[in-house]
């Protein structure tokens, strides 16, 4: 092979890595979408207007996530961002939940049922292992901004929040 022809190979190799990289990247900057019900109709997530959202999954069987609800309530109704949360059980289940998680999933938090199998749903939003809580905080064009498994506190939460609204940087 002369040299003009491996400079060339050498050159079409690199655009290929830089092409795949590329694609990679925009699969982990996709926005993140789903319909789910909120027991009276369905409710999309991508035509919810844009804003920074966070989305929260929880069980009422998980104390983590009864623990963190009233923080997420008091969140929402600071107005400055949306509050979405998905209960991965049956609806009955989430109705049987303690009064303090039912008041603070009061609107304006918008309280969806998710499946009863969430696996698939919690990996495409970054939790391929399926733990409780977990919470993911998406700018306003639905990108993922931050995530945390586990129970969230508010210093995790104001600074998820700062690292997605490009206006608080």
């Amino acid at each position: 092979m002369t040299k003009r022809a491996s400079a060339f190979l050498a050159v079409l190799c690199a655009a290929g890595i830089a092409t795949a990289a590329q694609e990679t990247a925009k699969e982990t900057t996709v926005e993140l979408d789903f319909e789910l019900s909120n027991g009276r109709k369905f409710v999309r997530l991508s035509e919810l207007p844009p804003r920074v959202t966070v989305v929260n999954f929880w069980r009422s069987d998980c104390p983590p996530c009864v623990r963190e609800m009233p923080l997420l309530g008091r969140l929402a109704r600071q107005g400055q961002l949306r509050v979405v949360t998905v209960a991965v059980q049956k609806p009955a289940e989430t109705l049987a939940a303690p009064t303090a998680v039912l008041e603070a999933i009061m609107p304006p938090v918008v309280a969806l049922n998710g499946p009863t199998d969430p696996r698939g749903l919690l990996a495409r939003f970054g939790n391929p292992t399926g733990a409780l809580p977990y919470t993911v905080v998406l700018d306003a064009s639905r990108k993922p901004c931050a995530g945390h498994a586990g129970e969230v506190h508010a210093d995790w939460l104001a600074r998820a929040v700062k690292a997605c609204n490009p206006a608080d940087r």
